[in-house]
């Protein structure tokens, strides 16, 4: 027995460059229906992302200090 039924086309793969060029057209599409900010926007939450990043670079060096003088303390630290 078959494994195919007679009169049935084998279905064919596009190739890999046809294929790698219809993926850069369906990105870029997606890419203009992207709502981009706006400078106002951007500046925002670029400040966000720095007083974010500061803060928790303070909290590790407070928490670093802090773990230090304790081992300090108990006589573990140099």
């Amino acid at each position: 027995m078959a494994s195919s039924v007679a009169g049935e086309q084998k279905q064919t793969r596009p190739g890999f460059f046809k294929r790698s060029v219809q993926f850069f057209k369906d990105a870029w599409g997606e890419l203009k229906r992207v709502r981009w900010p706006n400078r106002k926007e951007l500046t925002s939450y670029t400040m966000v992302v720095m007083g974010t990043c500061i803060f928790i670079i303070l909290l590790v060096f407070g928490f670093d200090l802090g773990i230090s003088y304790l081992l300090k303390m108990i006589g573990l630290g140099a």
